[in-house]
């Protein structure tokens, strides 16, 4: 009876024992692996370094100065190396800065920063592949007639269509709607007009503004090409034209000469009809403008609402000069307004 529970006894600790040195083995493990975990861990990596490149967007053929800044660590303390295409250009302790010049539009130049951090390495790699934006704009809703062969102008509340045409051997022109276009107008972000291709940017002009700033960046999706262009569109420097032309007796337009120069008339009467280049007029006959005649700077409304552009008038027989005036406002858009004067002389 003692002899066994002398062996239970014996077996009890042998279990305990065992069981301690599985436990130890284990405790043991752990720690090992948070030791390795603690040493493996790195404070600091490529993330902390950060390259600031002016201009922000190059283009082909310019300077562009690189600079290394980092908020983790003092850089000028740590040695850095500068690479173009695979070849080191310059090196030393505190180097944190590089300048290069870009290639031709679509050359792609690899610039890399090897930064010597405590026994690591860490490398900054960027692409630049410079490429060109055109901008083109045109007035959507301004009048022109057919015939008129010089640009519409905008003024104050014109409907504006501005276009980015981008220029890079990376993509094929056709690819111009694939690219990621971001528009800015006087310095803000119009968000719901950027993105994936919206090559074309449509604002109207300000009542206040003396002159519209439309900016584009455009990217391609993997981001190897950028450009960037600005463009000052004047609103407030123009005004309407007013153009007077003759109308023959086959109710067609004598477009070949207008009476703002041609004022010698043969016959003693007259048709003629005016037309208001640049203001936003899309109705026929421009019924969405107020109009105001004046004849001999008596004022008198439009013989026939229909047709409030053209006018009639004799001379009675008699020979001399008579002053035609009108005098113009958009219904709509009440800032574009417009008068002309001439002079014309029946023979």
């Amino acid at each position: 009876m003692i002899e066994r529970k002398k062996i239970t006894y014996f077996f009890l600790f042998f279990v305990l024992v065992g069981g301690f040195f599985v436990l130890s083995e284990k405790v043991s493990a752990q720690t090992e692996a948070q030791i390795q975990q603690l040493q493996n861990f790195q404070l600091y990596s490529a993330d902390d370094i950060f390259i600031d490149i002016v201009p922000e967007v190059p283009g082909p053929n310019q300077e562009v100065t690189l600079r290394a800044n980092s908020y983790s660590f003092n850089l000028n303390n740590y040695y850095i190396s500068w690479f173009k295409d695979g070849v080191r250009q310059n090196a030393g302790f505190g180097q944190r800065e590089y300048k290069f010049t870009t290639g031709e539009i679509g050359k792609v130049t690899t610039v890399v920063a090897a930064v010597e951090f405590e026994g690591q390495v860490f490398r900054k790699e960027m692409r630049f592949a410079p490429s060109e934006v055109n901008l083109l704009w045109e007035v959507i809703n301004g009048y022109a007639p057919p015939f008129y062969k010089g640009k519409v102008l905008p003024l104050p509340q014109s409907e504006v269509r501005v276009t980015a045409i981008p220029q890079t051997f990376l993509i094929k022109p056709s690819d111009a709607r694939n690219l990621i276009y971001y528009w800015d107008q006087n310095y803000e972000r119009k968000v719901a007009s950027s993105g994936f291709g919206k090559q074309s940017f449509q604002f109207t002009a300000g009542v206040l503004s003396q002159m519209e700033k439309i900016s584009v960046t455009a990217n391609d999706r993997r981001e190897a090409s950028f450009a960037k262009e600005t463009l000052d569109i004047p609103v407030s420097s123009f005004t309407p034209k007013i153009l007077f032309y003759e109308i023959d007796e086959n109710g067609r337009i004598l477009t070949n000469k207008a009476l703002n120069t041609n004022t010698q008339i043969s016959g003693d009467t007259l048709k003629l009809a005016f037309h208001p280049l640049f203001m936003s007029t899309p109705k026929k006959n421009f019924t969405d403008l107020f109009v105001d005649w004046s004849i001999n700077d008596i004022h008198q409304a439009p013989q026939n609402f229909n047709k409030q552009n053209e006018l009639y008038i004799s001379s009675g027989g008699e020979s001399g000069a008579v002053q035609i005036g009108i005098n113009l406002e958009g219904i709509s858009k009440l800032l574009q307004k417009g008068s002309q004067k001439i002079e014309l002389h029946f023979q």
